[in-house]
């Protein structure tokens, strides 16, 4: 079962992305700017997993190499362990749209887009200075353009819709570190914790994008 799903989730993804597309057009001029905004997440996810895996993918190479492993293909992080990540967080994601009218929703929401911008711009300076020498001249890594064209634009206009709706109490700030620290565990801690083998079938054919710095 698991095998039959390595090959088909990130199709059901990128079609249940569609679909919700489709939903937002149809629907979306009758829904509030906010609840737009987290319906928008659930459909930026199955673009940036697109960007990170396909085109022109290699997300696993430069995440591995950062964490120093010596087998970047497949570990830590591996076809099984970012599989996992993806579909969770966009199970996480789906469900806040029931629950969009609390701040703090949108504000972890909000939060875990930054911290793909944080990342993606970590990985673009780190990759940049790893294979400068090899001909890179940019800081593109697979995943930025998603990143900061639907995560980081996403973020900048939930927090101008917080600032101009919402009353933002304590209790809001602190819900918000629990659901943050909450979807960090379990969309990314455990199941690399629990999935990751330097042994494992479910490791990556290529660098992908990487490939061309390695061939100099």
């Amino acid at each position: 079962m698991l095998k039959k799903w390595d090959k088909i989730w990130l199709n059901v993804l990128y079609l249940l992305g569609i679909v919700l597309l489709m939903i937002l057009v149809i629907k979306g001029q009758d829904w509030s700017l906010r609840f737009k905004l987290v319906w928008l997440v659930s459909i930026i996810l199955p673009i940036h997993a697109c960007e990170e895996w396909q085109l022109p993918g290699g997300f696993h190479y430069q995440y591995n190499l950062s964490f120093g492993s010596d087998l970047p293909n497949k570990y830590p992080m591996s076809r099984l362990t970012d599989m996992l990540t993806v579909c969770i967080a966009e199970v996480v994601y789906l469900s806040s749209t029931f629950f969009y009218q609390y701040n703090w929703v949108v504000m972890a929401l909000c939060g875990f887009c930054l911290l793909e911008v944080f990342m993606h711009t970590f990985f673009g300076i780190t990759m940049y200075k790893r294979f400068k020498s090899k001909g890179k001249k940019t800081l593109y890594n697979p995943g930025m353009a998603s990143a900061y064209l639907g995560f980081g634009v996403t973020a900048i206009a939930m927090i101008v819709d917080l600032i101009q709706h919402a009353t933002v109490t304590g209790t809001d700030w602190l819900l918000t570190i629990v659901m943050l620290l909450a979807m960090a565990l379990f969309e990314i801690l455990l199941p690399e914790r629990l999935f990751r083998s330097k042994k494992t079938e479910y490791g990556f054919a290529s660098p992908m994008y990487f490939t061309k710095f390695l061939n100099k």
